[in-house]
């Protein structure tokens, strides 16, 4: 009756429509007669272009004018074409939902009155082939339910749209009206242009009346359209639950059927074992081995089975969670979050599974996958052998069968050795099937658990960001009072507490030994090391007192594991008594929430027993880390006291937080919370105070930015516990939970930085302190070296002497950015998720790329929020880098000594290393992986290689120089006539200072593709040749000890290799002897020249030895004439 009288007044609505549209085109009909047609206007514009006197400026508005017009028209054309298939679908649309109608209630007749399909006389594979094109089929439904139900979406949101379209084209049409009667009015305007603006404004008035006509018809037939919609969804869910128990039956029906034939097997195997027991030993081989392929096929078929139910539950939950998730969308964009809808989707997200839950499944099915491939390559090499069942059987029965086994007993063997070879082979085969089939089946598994985790996290991304601000707890009024009574007495009752003992003990009942030995160890060890571990703290902290310098980092380390166990015995009792309670599974609701809220305490008290122990007066934090002691005795007062009201705050919040408790939560957890809460404002006012906190030292001698924003901090530290009450306070009870535990995270990060704050200002102090040494001892080393070196000497200073100051600064910068990348990435990690200021980074959409997400190219968006991340990476690159060499030099003091070059090439190639990881990942954060940029790379690599080879040659020697080291930082090299040493390997060029202290800039391709002579590569000893003459007459056995004694006499010569004098030859007027002698380094080649000179002179001169000069005899045969008196007359 309802949808008669429904089709009735959809019908009479639509010819009224059809009546009035009628009326409104005759009442216009002469207006429109006198409009122009899209031909018409396309001739206007082709003989504007062939008009020659009119300005440019002019005919581009005109035609201009007319190319809106021809757009309008077009439109026009697609706008009536609609409206004529609106018509006729309105027109149909009984018919079609009657149609509809029909085909539901014969799907729902189906269903109910379904009988199981007649399969028993089908064959296998037919039944196999049917499962595949049924699940064919099941996969185009689910297509088209997603596509219908992206329809039934829109058709939702249709209405809304409708009106906010047509209000907007009314708008529209209004102006152009308003403009059009203005024109008819308008004097001094071009007639041609007039003209255009006319048609312009009559064909999008024509388009405007045209578009409304459209979306009235489109509103009008709203209501039966979404009705047949849902129709249609109906009909597909229907089609689809058929679908679904069909492929079910065919499921569980050929598992049946496979299940029989391998017990038919099994059973006919092992009469075959039976019979084999006293036949030939390869008889009983290959029915052992039937045997075992049968087990196997049993197993995996089981395994088959065991995957299948699996897969359909998780379907099944990925199914309720996507459709969940559809509906929460749906319902929130219709009609907003309500407290019950709040409720409701809260318990939505709990159910949601984690990653978690299911990283077991996930291993085993990736184990599953290796081990079943292995096993159908094994059966692969077995399918080989029994490719020729007949080559099988001779191989087997000529390795095997004795010569002199009787004939008839030969054929008897051979007859039945080929039947299990037969049977071998099938068995085989069928079992590689089943490996297939199971592989796919892990394979499925597999894909279906990620999409539901995947469609998961996102659902619970989606409420996570909207479930915050709604109402979950009825606000605070005069009742308040009497349901903390009420709850109190709850939580006080005896019953309960006897419930946790009986649940505690029953619990203990499961392992007792092993439970109870735990429970006494933690005690006995506690009661056992206490006092030991006291004592060697304080032996420490004496030790630190009397000079702080015989602490090294390894003892406070050492320090902070005697705080730390001496604070975890308290909450390893707790710990070990919840998990005592998680051992009874039959425990009631109260004991199981005793448990969470146990578990939750414990960690709190542990966290907040160590910083209380470290905090003591005189402790680590005052000795060790050299806190003031104002600011060590202010925090040391407020754990002290809080402890004991965060401890139990926290237990009665978390024990209340159990949804079945849900009226003692919002009374007696809500108590709790605000106590909690009240609680760290007054701590953090005491710290925070600008003029009494923590920060009063550093606020009165500094004038940064920081400080002059400390009225700011210490008002946001003491509101924000004050924001948590007030959201408790007036109901929002979930999202002051959610703000709380974020609160108290962001507390521990602070806290724990700055332990570690301090801890690597307590290592720098250290290594500082051993780098120093370390550079105060060279410097003697270098000062004896200049010492013996003498005035002329060419003394090198060493140039690589470490920087204290250069590596202070930079070891700072580096542990600052450090703690600020911490402390920022914490800070947005805990909070982008409540905070709208952080969450809109992630909404802003910049541009897009294509990735590949399970397969298929998406296009995916590069936010704000990927911008900043990059700009990170470039920030924290650039610090790196910049400040490196400090972290190699304190991390290598002390430990192993590093040579200048090895030092030297280590930095480049960590440089290089994370600029190249920095570059990949800021790609990576703008849409631009590796492997869609790599073509680009290749191209612009070849492109820049041509163009710039010289220069690439020489980056690439760079390269290698850094990785082969034929030179490093400090040599003594040789470059063509240039001797000196290398100061700097860059990417391009080698800078090499010469003894005139001239700095040479060397491409690097010379160092790889030129001879090169390293004086200081593997060894730096070399050698100092010096050539003596002496005159003819000289005693040589003398000659020879004055150089000898002269060689001993010079300190810089090495006596291994031993020296040598040698008496080389006979000159024209001298003996040549030859001087060899080494020396240790490059620089001690000239002192020791210079030395070894002196020497020999002087000994040379005592001992009346003459160093010849050169001489020659001039024979005079003839003198010209005049030429003696002339001389002698000079």
């Amino acid at each position: 009756m309802s949808l008669n009288f429904f089709k009735f007044g959809f019908l009479s609505g639509l010819m009224l429509l059809l009546v009035s549209v009628s009326l409104a085109h005759a009442a216009n009909q002469k207006q429109e007669i006198k409009s122009v047609t899209l031909d018409e206007i396309q001739q206007r514009i082709q003989s504007l272009k062939d008009k020659q006197n009119l300005s440019e400026e002019l005919k581009n508005r005109i035609l201009a004018s007319y190319q809106e017009s021809a757009d309008n028209l077009r439109e026009l054309q697609n706008q009536d074409n609609q409206a004529n298939a609106l018509k006729r679908s309105a027109n149909s649309l009984p018919l079609d939902a009657k149609q509809l109608q029909a085909q539901i209630a014969e799907a729902e007749t189906y269903l109910k009155d379904r009988k199981p399909e007649k399969l028993a006389l089908v064959p296998t594979d037919e039944l196999d082939q049917r499962l595949v094109i049924e699940k064919t089929r099941l996969s185009d439904l689910d297509a088209e339910i997603a596509r219908s139900e992206a329809l039934t979406s829109d058709l939702t949101n249709s209405p809304q749209a409708i009106r906010e379209k047509i209000s907007e084209l009314k708008a529209k049409q209004s102006a152009s009206l308003q403009e059009q009667q203005s024109l008819t009015s308008k004097n001094g305007e071009n007639l041609l242009e007039k003209e255009a603006h006319q048609i312009q404004l009559d064909s999008r008035i024509r388009l405007f009346n045209s578009t409304l006509k459209t979306l009235e018809l489109e509103n009008i037939s709203y209501p039966m359209r979404s009705q047949l919609q849902k129709d249609r969804m109906h009909l597909l869910n229907l089609q689809r639950e058929r679908q679904m128990l069909l492929i079910a039956e065919l499921d569980n029906f050929l598992l049946e059927r496979r299940q029989q034939e391998i017990d038919k097997e099994q059973a006919a195997l092992l009469q075959a074992e039976k019979e084999a027991e006293g036949k030939h030993p390869l008889i009983r081989a290959a029915t052992k081995d039937n045997m075992r392929f049968n087990r196997n096929l049993q197993e995996v078929n089981k395994n088959i089975e065991q995957y299948l139910a699996q897969k359909n539950d998780i379907d099944a939950r990925y199914k309720q969670i996507e459709k969940d998730f559809q509906s929460a969308e749906q319902k929130i964009s219709l009609a907003g979050l309500s407290p019950a809808l709040g409720n409701l989707l809260r318990e939505q997200r709990r159910n949601l599974p984690q990653s978690k839950q299911y990283s077991a499944l996930n291993v085993t099915i990736q184990n599953e996958i290796a081990s079943s491939s292995l096993e159908m390559f094994k059966l692969d090499e077995v399918k080989k052998q029994l490719l020729d069942v007949n080559q099988t059987l001779l191989t087997r029965l000529e390795q095997e069968l004795p010569a002199d086994v009787d004939a008839g007993e030969a054929l008897r063997i051979r007859t039945e050795l080929r039947m299990l070879l037969n049977d071998q082979k099938d068995l085989v085969s069928r079992l590689s099937t089943a490996y297939t089939e199971y592989s796919r089946m892990l394979g499925d598994v597999d894909f279906t658990l990620q999409q539901m985790l995947n469609t998961a996290d996102k659902f619970g991304a989606y409420l996570d960001q909207r479930l915050l601000w709604v109402p979950s707890a009825p606000v605070i009024t005069q009742a308040y009072l009497q349901n903390i009574v009420h709850s109190s007495l709850w939580f006080l009752a005896p019953s309960n507490w006897l419930k946790v003992g009986e649940n505690l003990l029953q619990g203990i009942g499961t392992y007792p030994v092993f439970l109870v030995l735990i429970g006494l160890a933690i005690i006995v060890l506690h009661w056992r090391f206490k006092s030991i571990l006291k004592s060697n703290l304080l032996d420490l902290l004496n030790k630190s007192h009397s000079n702080q310098y015989l602490i090294g980092f390894s003892q406070t380390l050492t320090s902070l594991a005697y705080i730390l166990l001496l604070s975890l015995p308290i909450p390893l009792l707790m710990g070990w008594t919840a998990w005592v309670l998680t051992l009874n599974h039959s425990a009631d609701m109260f004991s199981r929430s005793f448990t969470a809220g146990l578990l939750v305490a414990a960690a709190s008290l542990a966290v907040l027993q160590f910083f209380y122990r470290l905090l003591k007066p005189a402790g680590v934090a005052e000795s060790l880390f050299h806190w003031p002691r104002r600011s060590v005795n202010l925090l040391y007062q407020q754990f002290k006291w809080a402890r004991f009201v965060i401890i139990p705050s926290i237990f009665i919040v978390t024990m209340t937080g159990n949804d079945i408790f849900s009226e003692h939560s919002h009374a007696l957890g809500r108590t709790a919370q605000i106590i909690l809460m009240l609680t760290m404002s007054y701590i953090l006012h005491r710290l925070m105070h600008p003029l009494t906190g923590l920060g009063k030292t550093f606020y009165q001698v500094s004038d940064s930015w920081i400080s002059r924003l400390r009225y700011v901090w210490y008002l946001i530290a003491v509101t924000m516990p004050w924001v948590v009450i007030g959201f408790a306070v007036s109901g929002y009870y979930q999202s002051a939970l959610e703000l709380q535990g974020k609160l108290i995270i962001t507390l521990r990060l602070v806290f724990f930085t700055a332990l570690f704050h301090a801890l690597a200002l307590r290592w720098l102090a250290v290594t500082k302190r051993q780098l120093a040494m370390q550079h105060a001892r060279q410097k003697r080393r270098q000062a004896v070296d200049q010492a013996n070196a003498n005035a002329e000497g060419s003394f090198l200073p060493d140039e690589n002497l470490p920087d204290i100051s250069k590596i202070s600064q930079q070891s700072d910068k580096l542990l600052v950015t450090l703690i600020v990348a911490i402390v920022t990435v914490g800070f947005w990690m805990i909070w982008r998720d409540i905070l709208p200021a952080f969450s809109v980074f992630d909404r802003i959409e910049l541009w897009q790329h294509r990735d590949m997400v399970d397969g298929k190219e998406v296009m995916m968006p590069i936010t704000l929020i990927n911008l900043l991340i990059s700009l990170l990476y470039v920030g924290l690159t650039f610090v790196f880098v910049s400040n490196f060499p400090a972290l190699v030099d304190l991390l290598s003091v002390g430990k192993f000594a590093m040579a200048a070059g090895s030092r030297y090439a280590l930095i480049q190639l960590v440089r290089y290393l994370l600029v190249s990881i920095a570059f990949l990942a800021i790609a990576n954060e703008l849409g631009g992986s590796w492997s869609q940029v790599q073509w680009l790379v290749a191209a612009l690599s070849v492109g820049l290689g041509f163009g710039l080879q010289e220069i690439f040659a020489n980056m690439v020697s760079g390269i290698i120089l850094l990785f082969e080291r034929p030179i490093r930082v400090g040599d003594t090299v040789t470059v063509g006539d240039v001797t000196g040493r290398v100061s700097r390997i860059q990417m391009r060029a080698t800078h090499i200072v010469d003894w005139d202290r001239k700095e040479l800039v060397v491409p690097n391709k010379t160092f790889i593709t030129e001879r090169l002579m390293n004086w200081t590569l593997s060894d730096t000893v070399t050698r100092v040749v010096i050539m003596i003459d002496v005159a003819y007459g000289s005693d040589i056995e003398l000659v020879e000890k004055i150089l000898t004694d002269a060689i001993n006499e010079t300190e810089l010569v090495l006596d291994d290799p031993e020296p040598q004098v040698s008496f080389i030859g006979f000159g024209e007027s001298s003996l040549h002897f030859k001087i060899s002698v080494y020396a240790r380094e490059l620089g001690d080649r000239i002192p020791l020249t210079h030395q070894l000179h002196k020497h020999i002179y002087a000994a040379l001169q005592q001992h009346h030895i003459e160093i010849p000069f050169p001489q020659r005899d001039v024979h005079i045969r003839s003198i010209a004439d005049g030429f003696m008196p002339r001389v002698s007359g000079a």
